[in-house]
Parts: C-alpha cells; sequence; structure tokens
C-alpha cells in the first residue's frame, strides 16, 4: 500500500540490519506516525519490547523509506549437482547492509551453508511470494513463477530454445520481468555477469578424463585417464595441478603412434573457450592454425609427446557461396545466408577432439551437420575420438549433439551412422561401441561451486540493488530506474517480449519451421519403432492419433515424454484436417481403405504422406493431383511391401545398368515365430494385425510361370500350397500373395518369363487355413446370430450351423466336417485324403472348434470369431521371439547368353520387447519419413520406393540397425 510499511521494530535496535533479524520473531502493533506537511502519515507495524523508546523507535522509523524491498534466492533443484547459487553469502550481507531484506530457501546442497546466509543477515525459509525480486542460476519450473514478479536467471530462451519456449510462454502468462544473465552486456555487448570460464576450466579437465576412458576402451593406454572429473577436486588449483602431472607424463611417455598427431580444436575464442584453452595449456602443447593442423596430420609431422592446439573462428567455419568473394566477417554476421559450411570438408577430418563453445542460432550454418558426419565416419574420413560440448546446444552448431548430460552421467556415445546414442544408462558397455565420444553437461560451472559462486556474485552485485528497487510496472521504455546493463537484459515485461526480444518471435518461428513435425496416425504395436527412430533426432516433433484412447496410452507409457498424442477418427474430414494441417509428414499405419481418407486430408493441406498399405487404385487417382501440389505420396514403405520392392529394385537396376535382362523374378515372404518359439500345432503366431493376416488368406492371387499368367480364385489360394527350399532345416511351405503381375511394370520388367510373389509359412498352417476356408470360419457375411445381443453360441453349435445339415442330427461335429472336407478336392490332385483330414481334425481340436463349453465370441462374422479364437491361441508369451524371413530369386541372362541365379535373403529375429514384424515393417517408413522431412526425396505424385533415392539410404540405413541380406550367386555350368 502506498505509504504504509510493514516492518517489525524493536525498541533496542539501531541499524536496519538488526530490524531485519527482529522481523523474523517479533509480534507487532499498527501506530500511524504524524506526517509531515504535504505527505502522506506512514502506518507502521510496531513490536513492544523491553529497554525501547516509543518515540525513537518513531524517530528511527521515519528516516526510512516507506517500502522494504525484499529479494529472494531459490535454492537450485534441476539436479543433486546443481550446488552453485547467484550470489554468495558476502554478497548477502552486502545487500542486507543496503537496507535490502534478504530471503534464501534453504538447501543442504547448496556449496554455501544455511547458517553462512543466515549469519550474512538473509532470513532462511520456503516461500518466496512476497519477494518482489527473485534470482536463481537455472530455470525455474513453472510452480515457482510467481505472476508479476521480477526474476532473474539463465533462461535460455535468446537463441529460441525449443525446450524453453513453453517457460517463456508461461513467464508471459504471468507477467512476470524476466532479466537473463546471459544478456547483462556493457556498451560494446560484452557480457558482463557469466560463469563461463568455469565452463571451460570444468568442461575441458572432464574431456581429457573422458578421453582416457574412451582411448582405454578402444585399447590405448594413456596419462588422459589419470586426471579425475573436476568435481572431485575441491578446488580449481588442484584440478589444476592434477593437469599438470598428466602433461609431465604426456611430454615423458607420449601418446600411442596410432594416435600422433592428437589435435584439439577449440571453436571461437571468447571466455568460454579461454577457460578451456587455459588447462589446455598446462599440458605440453602447440597451438597452430587449422591450416597447419591440416597439414600435420596429413603428413604426419606430429610429435608423441605434443598435442596440438587450434582456434577455429568463423572465417575457418564458413566461406562465401559466390566463389569470387572472399570471407568478410561484417557480411557473414549481417547475411548468414550468402555462405556455406566449409569446415566439415576442410577441417574436420583432421581433428580428434572438438572443445565446442561458439555460440549459434539458427540464422547459421552448422558447424556439422547429421548427414555431414554420417558421411565423413562412412567415407573414413573421420578421426574424431570425441567431443565436449560445452555450450551445449542441442541440434545446435554440431546437429548431431542429440541431447545434454549430467554430472551424474556425462557421456554416451553417438554413432553417425544409425544416429544412435548409446549410453550407461541403457548399455553397460556403452564406451566400447562405434561412434564418437560426447560430453554435453550442461551445467559445467557447478563442478567448482565455490569460486564459481564468489567470482559470478562480485560481477552481478553491482546491479542488484537498483533491480531490487526499480519499479517493475513502469513500461520498458521508461525504465529508467534500471541500469543500461540491466535494461539490455529485460527479455519479457508486461506479459510480452520487450523490443530488443522481439525477435524471438520470428526466430522461434524459423527454428519450429526446420523442425520436422511428423503425424503418426495408428498407434498400434508397429508404431513403436517408427517413434524410438524418429525420436533420436530431437527436430523431429512427433504426434501420434489413433481413434483408440487407450492405445494411445500405451504409447504415451512406452515412449519418450516429448511427443503428443492425439484422438482422431479419420472419417471426420474436420477433426483430420485439423490434425494434418500443421504437420510437414504425415504417416499411415493404417488399411488402405482408411489411408485413402488420410491421403485425401493431405491433398487438401499440401502434406506429404507415407504408407505401409498397398497401392490402391483410389489412391493411385490422386497421383496428378499430388504431384500439382508438389507432394509425395509414398505408398507400400514397410516389409512386404516395402523392403522387398528396395532390395528387388537394387539389383534390378544394377543388373540391367550393367546391360543385364531379368527373366524370372520370385519373391518369398513370411513373418513366423522363431522355430523355438512354434510350439503349437499351426507353427504360427501372431506378429501384427490377427485380423489382417486372416483377410489376406482370401485374396485373389496373379502370377506368371513359364510365360503364362495364372488367376487364383482367394478361395482357393491355399490349395496352392508348395514346399519352399530356402533352408532345408526348416520345413517351409507357401502360397501365392496377391496380384504381382504390376511387379513388371514397376520394376521394368515386362519381358520377364517368371515372376511370382508368395507368403511364406512353416509346414501344417496351409492345410488347416484351406480347411478353415472350405468350412466358412474366414466367411466376412454378417450373421443376425452371432450379434453382440443375442444369444450366447458354443463353438460347436455355430460350427453346426455352416456345415451341411445332416440327416441324422446324432452325427458327431467332427464327423460332418471331416465328411465336408472329404467331398472336396485338393490342389493339384490328391485332394484331403484321411491322413490330412485327421491331422486337420487334431489341429481343429487343439483350437476348440468343436468345444460345446467355449463360446464364440458374437463379433457378427465366422471370421470375426475365428480371429478371437486363434488370438487367444496363437499370442507370443514375454519371453519368445518372432523372425522374418525374405527371400528374393532372380534369374539373369547376361549378353553372350551366360546365365546366372543371385539371391538376396534377409532373416531379422526380434527380442521380447519389439517384434521383428513391428522392427521390419516401422523402421524403413520412419528413415523415408525422415528422408522427406530433409527434402532428400524429390519424386513427386503417388510412388513406390523402387528408385535408387529411396533404395540407397534406406538400405544402408537398415544395414546400420542390423536389418540387412545376404547375397548369393551362382552361374549356370553349361
Amino acid at each position: 500500500m502506498d505509504g504504509s510499511i510493514d516492518w517489525f521494530i524493536s525498541g533496542n535496535i539501531s541499524n536496519v540490519l538488526d530490524i531485519q533479524v527482529a522481523a523474523a520473531t517479533m509480534s507487532t502493533t499498527t501506530t500511524t506516525t504524524p506526517s509531515k506537511s504535504g505527505e502522506q502519515s506512514k502506518s507502521v507495524n510496531v513490536v513492544s519490547v523491553e529497554g525501547g523508546s516509543g518515540d525513537a523507535i518513531l524517530a528511527a522509523v521515519d528516516k526510512l523509506e516507506s517500502k522494504v524491498y525484499t529479494l529472494g534466492m531459490r535454492r537450485e533443484d534441476k539436479n543433486r549437482w546443481e550446488r552453485r547459487a547467484p550470489l554468495a553469502p558476502s554478497h548477502i550481507e552486502q545487500l542486507v547492509k543496503k537496507g535490502i531484506r534478504c530471503i534464501v530457501q534453504p538447501s543442504t546442497l547448496r556449496n554455501y551453508s544455511n547458517g553462512a546466509y543466515q549469519n550474512a543477515g538473509a532470513i532462511i525459509q520456503e516461500d518466496l511470494r512476497d519477494c518482489d525480486v527473485i534470482i536463481a542460476v537455472k530455470e525455474v519450473p513453472s510452480e515457482y513463477l510467481f505472476p508479476g514478479k521480477t526474476y532473474i536467471f539463465f533462461s535460455h530462451t535468446i537463441k529460441a530454445q525449443p525446450y524453453n519456449m513453453p517457460m517463456l510462454d508461461e513467464i508471459n502468462k504471468k507477467n512476470i520481468r524476466l532479466i537473463d544473465y546471459e544478456r547483462i552486456t556493457d556498451d560494446k555487448n560484452r557480457r558482463l555477469v557469466r560463469f563461463g570460464a568455469f565452463a571451460g576450466y570444468a568442461g575441458m579437465i572432464d574431456m581429457l578424463h573422458a578421453l582416457g576412458d574412451r582411448l582405454l576402451a578402444k585399447g590405448f593406454s594413456t596419462p588422459f585417464l589419470h586426471v579425475g572429473y573436476s568435481y572431485v577436486y575441491s578446488r580449481l588449483e588442484n584440478a589444476m595441478d592434477a593437469v599438470r602431472a598428466i602433461g609431465e607424463e604426456i611430454s615423458q611417455v607420449g601418446l600411442p603412434d596410432e594416435l600422433t598427431p592428437f589435435t584439439f580444436a577449440f571453436t571461437s575464442d571468447g571466455a568460454v573457450a579461454q577457460g578451456a584453452l587455459s588447462i589446455f595449456k598446462l599440458l605440453p602443447h602447440k597451438m597452430i592454425t587449422p591450416d597447419e593442423m591440416v597439414d600435420i596430420v596429413k603428413n604426419k609431422k606430429g610429435e608423441r609427446g605434443i598435442l596440438y592446439g587450434t582456434i577455429v573462428t568463423s572465417e575457418h567455419m564458413v566461406a562465401p557461396k559466390d566463389p569470387k568473394k572472399k570471407f568478410d566477417k561484417k557480411e557473414y554476421y549481417n547475411d548468414p545466408s550468402q555462405y556455406k559450411s566449409i569446415f566439415y570438408e576442410k577441417y574436420a577430418p583432421h581433428i580428434s577432439c572438438i572443445i565446442n563453445c561458439m555460440y549459434w542460432d539458427a540464422k547459421f550454418p552448422r558447424l556439422i551437420t547429421i548427414r555431414q558426419m554420417e558421411e565423413l565416419v562412412e567415407t573414413g574420413n573421420s578421426r574424431l575420438v570425441g567431443v565436449a560440448d560445452i555450450s551445449a546446444d542441442i541440434n545446435g552448431s554440431l546437429e548431431f549433439l542429440m541431447k545434454t548430460t549430467s554430472i551424474d552421467s556425462p557421456l554416451f556415445v553417438y554413432d553417425p551412422k544409425t544416429q544412435e546414442i548409446h549410453d550407461p544408462t541403457t548399455d553397460q558397455k556403452y564406451m566400447y561401441r562405434d561412434g564418437i565420444l560426447f560430453l554435453a553437461v550442461d551445467n559445467l560451472p557447478t563442478e567448482f561451486p565455490r569460486e564459481a559462486t564468489q567470482w559470478f556474485g562480485d560481477h552481478l552485485l553491482q546491479f542488484m540493488e537498483a533491480v531490487v528497487k526499480s519499479d517493475p510496472s513502469k513500461p520498458y521504455d521508461k525504465m529508467d530506474d534500471l541500469p543500461a546493463e540491466i535494461k539490455r537484459a529485460v527479455i519479457t515485461a508486461h506479459g510480452s517480449l520487450t523490443p530488443p526480444f522481439e525477435y524471438i518471435k520470428e526466430l522461434r518461428k524459423k527454428r519450429e519451421a526446420m523442425f520436422g513435425k511428423i503425424l503418426i496416425i495408428g498407434a498400434g504395436y508397429t508404431s513403436h519403432p517408427v517413434i524410438d527412430y524418429l525420436t533420436r533426432n530431437p527436430s523431429h516433433v512427433l504426434t501420434v492419433a489413433d481413434i483408440d484412447v487407450e492405445q494411445t496410452r500405451k504409447v504415451l507409457k512406452f515412449e519418450p515424454d516429448n511427443i503428443d498424442v492425439a484422438i482422431v477418427d479419420v472419417n471426420d474430414p474436420v477433426k483430420l484436417d485439423e490434425l494434418v494441417k500443421k504437420q510437414t509428414v504425415v504417416i499411415s499405419l493404417l488399411p488402405e481403405d482408411l489411408t485413402y481418407e488420410v491421403a485425401k486430408s493431405c491433398l487438401r493441406n499440401k502434406k506429404h504422406l507415407i504408407s505401409i498399405g498397398y497401392l490402391t487404385d483410389e489412391i493411385r487417382s490422386l497421383s496428378a493431383e499430388a504431384k500439382a501440389n508438389n507432394l509425395t505420396f509414398l505408398m507400400e514403405m514397410g516389409l512386404d511391401p516395402g523392403i522387398d520392392h528396395l532390395e528387388a529394385a537394387r539389383v534390378i537396376n544394377e543388373v540391367q545398368s550393367q546391360g543385364g535382362r531379368i527373366r524370372t523374378f520370385v519373391s518369398w515372404a513370411g513373418g513366423l515365430p522363431a522355430p523355438e518359439s512354434s510350439d503349437n500345432p499351426l507353427g504360427y503366431k501372431f506378429s501384427w494385425s490377427p485380423r489382417g493376416v486372416l483377410e489376406a488368406c482370401t485374396l485373389d492371387a496373379k502370377y506368371r510361370q513359364d510365360g503364362r499368367d495364372i488367376s487364383i480364385p482367394g478361395a482357393e489360394v491355399y490349395k496352392r500350397t508348395q514346399k519352399v527350399d530356402i533352408f532345408p532345416a526348416l520345413a517351409l511351405e507357401g502360397v501365392p500373395n496377391r496380384n504381382c503381375l504390376d511387379l513388371a511394370q514397376y520394376y521394368n520388367i515386362k519381358d520377364c518369363n517368371t515372376l511370382f510373389r508368395g507368403t511364406l509359412r512353416y509346414k501344417g498352417f496351409c492345410q488347416v487355413i484351406e480347411a478353415a476356408v472350405e468350412v466358412g470360419l474366414l466367411d466376412e457375411t454378417v450373421y443376425s446370430y452371432l450379434q453382440p445381443s443375442e444369444a450366447s453360441l458354443s463353438w460347436n453349435q455355430a460350427l453346426r450351423k455352416i456345415l451341411p445339415v445332416p440327416l441324422n442330427e446324432n452325427i458327431s461335429t467332427e464327423e460332418i466336417f471331416r465328411r465336408k472336407l472329404r467331398t472336396r478336392r485338393g490342389y493339384p490332385n490328391k485332394g484331403y485324403d484321411d491322413e490330412k483330414i485327421t491331422s486337420i481334425l487334431s489341429v481343429f481340436e487343439w483350437l476348440g472348434i468343436f468345444s460345446t463349453t467355449i463360446d464364440i465370441a458374437q463379433k457378427g462374422t465366422y471370421i470375426d470369431g475365428f480371429c478371437e479364437l486363434l488370438k487367444g491361441k496363437l499370442e507370443f508369451s514375454p519371453s519368445e521371439r518372432d523372425l522374418i524371413i525374405l527371400h528374393h530369386i532372380f534369374g539373369i541372362e547376361w549378353p553372350g547368353g551366360k546365365h546366372e541365379t543371385k539371391t538376396s535373403t534377409l532373416v531379422y529375429y526380434g527380442d521380447k520387447d519389439i517384434s521383428a514384424m513391428a522392427y521390419c515393417i516401422g523402421l524403413p517408413v520412419a528413415m523415408a519419413a525422415e528422408l522427406l522431412v530433409e527434402g532428400s526425396l524429390k519424386e513427386r505424385g503417388v510412388v513406390l520406393p523402387i528408385t535408387e533415392e529411396y533404395y540407397k539410404p534406406i538400405l544402408k540405413s537398415l544395414r546400420n540397425e542390423g536389418i540387412q541380406f545376404i547375397h548369393r550367386c551362382q552361374f549356370d555350368q553349361h
């Protein structure tokens, strides 16, 4: 309230400090101080204590300001290692002497004790709501952002960092004035309050130890291992002594010849880099230019007992796109779009360790991108052992920094080939894995908490009295009660960004535009590997949608936190469009008929589409419109179809480019239980949709054999069972799969003499399905007596309703079933003999088809009832795994008449967590989505993955995931 002060005063108190200390314990009464001429009277809460004169107290109060300003200091609770504070007790004491009430949240982690702050005059209490200004080091959780307050902390928002944008929105929503230490600068834009040098000290020391650990795992014992992490030293000087000690060892014994010359590249020459360099220079070293580094490495001029350091600045990172121009630093910073990255080609191949200290935002080219690093490793042009990314900027200047780390778990190994992260939380042998060692701790200065706090507070203190006593209600342009250095650091005020920081809006849009927004429709089991793969790259923003609430809940439970889920019915075009219009790429894991609805939405909203489903005439009809809108609708991008297309197209295109001709093409594929898990009479278990498996059993099939096109009605497909000798040790059989004649056109093998695609099963499965089709168990006709509202039926009763009605009602259902099969003939000539019928009956007996106590599921149709029965019988147990077999046979005629048979065989096992079927369907669709987001796929319209732009990168990525073909060839002996 204006004109009032709310203080606790003791009659024997002689200074502001004592007044404040007394405030914590004394009770009060209210006294009104007579006003001076032209002033309001002051209401004062007064404590009556012995030895105090009321007049003396009022006289003292009259000299005081009318408002008590309160500063609150949060404890740091982001992690257990955060032991810093923005102000040390010595700084608090000085503020208290200036009349500022200081409240410090208690902490047992903070390097300075609660007692030290209390002795300095602070009040130790939890509640900071009454504070005018609240300071912290790290970001403040939403629940502790109190409306209308002034906060000072490292917000990590000035580069529109995506992970803190929700916090920034919350700050504006709560009308908070935010001051960021990172933007407290002088008139030459030099930072005045920072921990940078301490981050450099700790980062360099920790990286030396990490290099020792990594190199030991690679078979090299080095002195690096003999320095500890920074936090094990009580003082910085002790840590520096340890570095000097390993430096002496390096001078004496050197590094292994295989590692020489060992080069360190420091990006930028700012405070962080200078801190890191000050540690590096304690070792035997030689500072060289980046070009000298290239020469030393190329010509193997390095010495074993010397480490080589180079400072990389912008002129080494980029070059003008116009080859006639020279690098101009001012021009580059004004318009970086005129420059291209050269670092990864010119300098990166010659670096052993990168110490990344640079500032970067989205308008600048990256130092190294994900794809560039992948290329360097795959071409053998990288000698990079490790990276200390002290800037800790996820997907920043080093795009392949996928996550930050903590002092608890500071390291991970990143494999550029797979974009996979190996860390100790998931992989005990992570240090031995292929890839690049990363140290990306985002709070390195806390490893030297006492020195860092004191240094930081020394620089911050000069501004604190003015900040605490400033008026946050003033408009930004009227904030003349703030020092200019602080005003430059005010990011938000009055619910919006201040003028100097309005650029964050546009930068945020640009950053978000760089993200690949991917919608996955269909939250079933197949979605999990898709999500897992795409979330390896934090620049992918994922939304998973399904009509089933339970499925989306499973996704939230199984998958990372940084994905959104949505409930959507694809038959509701309005809600579907609302979801689709926000995306870059849409993945459909739905059946073909529902994918058609998704495709129409993608057209309306001009979004790319990828589907695992077969190409239908309806979706094909959208091709011209998709192409006109510069859209790619990629179909058949799963396993079969999908991976089969990729490998077939690769081999066929390779053969044709060498003058060969494909005379025969046969493809077999099947999802099976692993042999040890095929422990039931059908030799089968469901690794994907049971309904989908059964529906596929009755689809018509077309193929070409010896120049003749053959059509098989769906009801007879399983009569065409044939033995398949891919592996003599496995009893495999198969049947034709759908219409494969279109492959002649897709693969450009129109004069192919034999063209066949088939489905693989273990021996015995096909005859059971053949019988099930015969008796009507796969019938999709809706029957009234199978409706949920009708009385339940046993399977025995339900079966008798579709079997021929016998004259003698006493004949068993099994016998009626036997007679039904005996009247039919099989293919090609044997038919259902007694041995075959007996075998089939035993399987149906095991299933419970003849049971009088097991009821059929009342779902309207026999196929749905049979599906539910099989699901209960043919489930994988948690410890079991499945198996994928994909086998291509190419008959090739070469110029000159030579004939060759090539085979490509894929065998892939699942595990207890994710099935091989889910992996082999989900991974290729995820990889294609990533390529489409990146702009690597140029083909437009409705397309299949049968050109080099698909099979080359995706087959390579699949190999990196352990999904690869075995290739064999044999020439005819005549």
